[in-house]
């Protein structure tokens, strides 16, 4: 049953009569349980919607393409309670956030149903007999896996959970009854790489193409350990032996299956000091949300729409791009492209992540104080315009519940705006081609 806080004005469900308070209970006489039978229901182009309010149970008439969003907003985004993660992993980001943010940023969500609407990845540790059941006689796909190895054991001791063992028969099991299954590696320098690693990806290959893609990931280390385990971070060395650790798999999966299938992220090619691979070997880019390919395709995009625009261009400001350390090196190199083709004085602002410190470079973690503050130790020339990643914002809010309005006031002598994160926006707000 889920419960609506909000309907977008002008939608399907607001010209139906649907408001904010009411609870959804049927769509044409299907049981609307959660986010999953929501999402079944919208695939009717015609919804019978019986919704409840103040005890009075009515229905409206909704006409729409099918599976389109209506425009209503729930409560919740499983529309019930959410299944929290069990699990008390060696490197559980939630345990390292920094005191003092958003309650939501400390709840461990670990919900097979957000893995299949929202592409979440989920440990399959926490879920009941009776829901595992229903996902595969549903077979609703694809999931999204965090395995972090194929070895029982190892990944007990990684994970901190008994039922982790069970990783291998839930897979295939999983793959048995038709679904997809998207899997991330995430890597602890001197656990689960070297041989580990290697064991874990040949168990996962061998169930291609039920596993659709394999993605390797280093772990993720903040400043706020305090009283966690002690443990390494990948450098220039280590991320360049991953690296060359799944070459082989690569090469081989290309050859017998003619596509990659297991993909480095982005970050160990930033930590190896090496170029990132050509698009063609990121496939159909499977798991982008996971940093998988973003870099190659953002320049790409990039440099694409750089030779599409015809005439030289002479914006009226200097422009600066803000960016996390992990994306330095990719942004200044395209900004010598820009430089060096179009009128334009362009630079990079490197932001270090003092809010989540440690080794947390990527930028859709920077929090709205540490640009702040960033932004008053540089000099920078009055009236330039200061393009903010739009990832590092959420209803216009950054990570420390700063405000974007908030930060626009502590510079009005800077013109800044939010730029989406493609290559394609980059440049046309650069070059004054878009607003």
């Amino acid at each position: 049953m889920g419960v609506i806080i909000e309907v977008i004005p002008g939608s399907r469900a607001a010209r139906a009569g649907l408001r904010a308070g009411m609870k959804i209970v049927q769509v044409n006489e299907m049981e609307i349980r959660d986010i999953i039978s929501w999402k079944q229901a919208l695939a009717f182009p015609s919804m019978q919607i019986a919704a409840e309010v103040a005890g009075a149970r009515r229905t409206y008439l909704v006409r729409h393409r099918s599976g389109e969003d209506i425009g209503v907003v729930f409560a919740t985004a499983t529309l019930d309670e959410l299944h929290t993660c069990e699990n008390n992993c060696l490197f559980c980001f939630v345990k390292q956030m920094p005191p003092g943010q958003r309650q939501s940023l400390y709840v461990k969500d670990d919900d097979y149903r957000l893995s299949l609407v929202y592409g979440s990845f989920v440990t399959l540790t926490n879920i009941p007999e009776e829901e595992w059941r229903r996902l595969l006689q549903e077979g609703i796909s694809p999931i999204y896996v965090s395995v972090h190895s194929t070895n029982p054991k190892l990944r007990v001791e990684i994970m901190g959970n008994p039922r982790a063992a069970m990783i291998m028969e839930q897979v295939r099991e999983l793959v048995a009854h038709g679904i997809s299954v998207h899997v991330q590696l995430v890597l602890i320098p001197g656990t689960n790489d070297g041989a580990e690693l290697e064991r874990s990806i040949a168990d996962l290959v061998a169930l291609h193409p039920g596993v659709d893609s394999i993605a390797v990931v280093p772990v993720g280390l903040t400043g706020h350990r305090q009283g966690l385990p002690e443990l390494n971070r990948f450098n220039k060395d280590s991320a360049r032996e991953v690296l060359l650790r799944l070459e082989k798999f690569r090469v081989r999966a290309r050859r017998k299956f003619g596509r990659t299938l297991v993909y480095a992220a982005d970050e160990f090619y930033v930590l190896a000091e090496t170029d990132f691979p050509r698009s063609s070997s990121y496939d159909d880019f499977p798991q982008l949300e996971n940093g998988v390919g973003i870099s190659r395709l953002f320049r790409d995009d990039f440099l694409r729409t750089l030779a599409a625009v015809g005439q030289r261009r002479r914006p009226e400001s200097p422009v600066l791009w803000v960016t996390g350390m992990a994306s330095a090196i990719c942004l200044q190199r395209l900004q010598h492209e820009i430089n060096a083709r179009h009128q334009v004085f362009v630079d990079v602002l490197t932001v270090p992540n003092l809010l989540f410190g440690g080794g947390v470079t990527v930028t859709g973690l920077l929090g709205g104080r540490d640009i702040a503050l960033a932004l008053s130790m540089a000099q920078i020339f009055p009236r330039t315009r200061v393009l903010i990643p739009d990832i590092t914002l959420r209803e216009g809010k950054f990570l420390d519940d700063t405000t974007f309005l908030e930060l626009q006031s502590s510079f009005p002598e800077l013109i800044l705006a939010v730029c989406r994160t493609t290559g394609e926006d980059l440049v046309k707000l650069t070059l004054g081609l878009k607003e």
